[in-house]
């Protein structure tokens, strides 16, 4: 937090991340111009490194410095130009392919996961938004459905089947922005969930699986809150409505009393 953190007079700031063969830190100002990369910041936000002003000072960062309007989504790292040699066969590459610069998808998506845990839920969700919409967009992605490793300069989707990327994202929209997820073994539901999500609708819903039990998880949000504005008002399941302490922001259910619970069960939280 102290000797790795770099910040400007402009409220940005990032990680060094790496330091290079001659043992020189690689991120921050250098002659060649600023220096960042992303991993740098993926990594200390997940493990809990960065401070949350810290976090929003990478963002700000992140977005000056790597973000591609073409690409929907983050470079990697900024052009370093030059000291190829000393900073590993990953700057063989031409800039903005493969490890040198590319938008690289499971980075990209590690980064929405790390930002949702740090409670920054508009500016993850725009990285996953981001992604689906580069790969989508047959045009200019040229590939079939599905995330792939990396876009090239080009807005190219490379290496369809060289990815764990299409995991990551499953995972964090379930975990991180519906908020369904375990927590020692017991059913926490925690959502993250902006108002752009529910496309004009008062209700968004998930199906997933928890303990063997299929579950429908329905958010009810007819006020339009963003998130960090809204807290769980009621909770009804199967049926049932459940008791919920004012203000709570999550809700966690037993593994025993999942394991209860019918086929098919309906779960409704209503944001308030």
């Amino acid at each position: 937090r102290t000797q790795e953190w770099i910040a400007d007079e402009d409220g940005r700031g990032c990680f060094n991340g790496y330091y290079d063969n001659l043992g020189e830190r690689v991120e921050g100002e250098h002659p060649q111009g600023f220096r960042m990369t992303l991993t740098g910041q993926v990594f200390p936000l997940m493990a809990g490194v960065a401070t949350q002003n810290q976090a929003r000072q990478i963002v700000r960062a992140a977005d000056h410095y790597l973000y591609d309007d073409g690409l929907h989504g983050y470079h990697l790292n900024t052009n370093f130009k030059s000291d190829f040699p000393k900073l590993g066969r990953a700057f063989g590459f031409a800039y903005g392919h493969k490890e040198n610069g590319a938008a690289f998808s499971h980075m990209s998506v590690m980064y929405s996961y790390a930002l949702y845990q740090q409670g920054l839920a508009d500016e993850a969700w725009r990285i996953l938004d981001g992604l689906f919409v580069q790969s989508q967009d047959f045009l200019t992605s040229r590939i079939y459905p599905g995330i792939p490793e990396y876009f090239n300069p080009r807005g190219r989707g490379m290496y369809p089947y060289l990815t764990g990327s299409a995991a990551w994202y499953l995972f964090t929209i379930l975990t991180e922005s519906f908020g369904v997820k375990g927590q020692m073994g017991d059913l926490t539901l925690e959502p993250k969930l902006i108002p752009s999500q529910f496309s004009g609708s008062e209700h968004l819903g998930v199906r997933t699986l928890f303990a063997g039990k299929p579950l429908h998880v329905s958010y009810h949000n007819p006020k339009n809150l963003a998130y960090g504005n809204y807290g769980i008002g009621r909770v009804i399941v199967n049926g049932n409505e459940r008791s919920i302490s004012p203000g709570s922001v999550s809700i966690t259910f037993s593994r025993q009393e999942v394991l209860t619970w019918p086929q098919e069960t309906q779960i409704e939280i209503y944001l308030v």
